[in-house]
């Protein structure tokens, strides 16, 4: 599609009309996308892939805890299958921010329910750059495709709209056909990490795991904790070693990777360019 508010509220308002998951919405511009604590962004024209996949669920909620990590999988495929395996190394900060090996922010997951069985999966991914933020300003710590600097190989200022639009809806293929795949797994094991592969692969991806990080609850800056992230235990929870001694388990908090001996890598999470992401699982 060309310009929507959000590819989540298309979705939603879809399936209020009667259509059935899974289907998928795509658009080239976003005037309205949501962030992580309600944030407000918006995907300039030709500037992002901004796309909500539609699933039917039979899991219940309580079930559904690797469904944001798996897509996190699933976006990884996409691009590697797009963009061809000599592409950047890229990986996953818990649970499903993609990320350079370096730490830049290439793209951002939001999962939302809508009624007992649907599940609306939103993926935004920066395709060209600068990144800047509303106001204008370059926002530190992202990362795109195309464009001077951009990460694709091969890619520089003089790649045009079509290359853009070419690759856009090249990843966004490959995204529903990698969305399709993982979610069937999980679907077929009973929301089994496990069983699914799930686990084994998104541990495999996870450059979180290893990294000194700080974990903030929602809303919560002083409450903070401070640690060495150890592992993903079996319903997708990301296990913290703390500095204070014992061990944390967080379901859903904001996590930050730390510098070894320094600060935390650049927030991320304050551009236009990415508007999918969401706090925890």
């Amino acid at each position: 599609m060309g310009i929507l508010t959000s590819t989540q509220d298309e979705a939603r308002r879809r399936l209020e009309a009667g259509e059935q998951a899974p289907f998928a919405v795509s658009a080239r511009e976003q005037t309205a996308g949501r962030g992580r604590l309600g944030r407000a962004f918006a995907s300039p024209d030709g500037a992002s892939l901004s796309l909500t996949y539609a699933h039917r669920s039979a899991l219940g909620p309580d079930g559904r805890g690797w469904i944001p990590l798996a897509a996190g999988l699933a976006a990884i495929d996409a691009l590697a299958a797009a963009v061809g395996t000599d592409g950047p190394a890229l990986g996953l900060k818990w649970p499903n921010d993609i990320h350079t090996a370096d730490g830049r922010k290439l793209g951002g997951i939001l999962v939302e329910g809508h009624g007992a069985h649907d599940v609306l999966i939103g993926i935004g991914l920066n395709l060209r750059g600068p990144v800047r933020a509303v106001d204008g300003s370059l926002v530190p710590g992202t990362a795109w495709l195309l464009g001077a600097d951009g990460i694709r190989p091969g890619a520089d200022d003089r790649t045009g709209a079509a290359d853009a639009a070419s690759l856009r809806e090249a990843i966004a293929g490959h995204l529903v056909t990698a969305l399709a795949s993982e979610l069937d797994a999980l679907e077929s094991s009973g929301g089994d990490g496990d069983g699914a592969g799930t686990r084994r692969r998104y541990t495999m991806t996870c450059l979180t795991i290893g990294r000194k990080v700080r974990v903030e609850p929602v809303g919560d800056v002083a409450g903070a904790l401070h640690g060495i992230a150890r592992t993903i235990e079996a319903g997708g929870r990301l296990v913290v070693d703390l500095e204070a001694g014992g061990e944390a388990t967080v379901d859903i908090g904001d996590v930050r990777h730390l510098r070894p001996g320094g600060p935390e890598w650049p927030a991320t999470d304050a551009g236009d360019g990415v508007e999918k992401e969401e706090h925890g699982r």
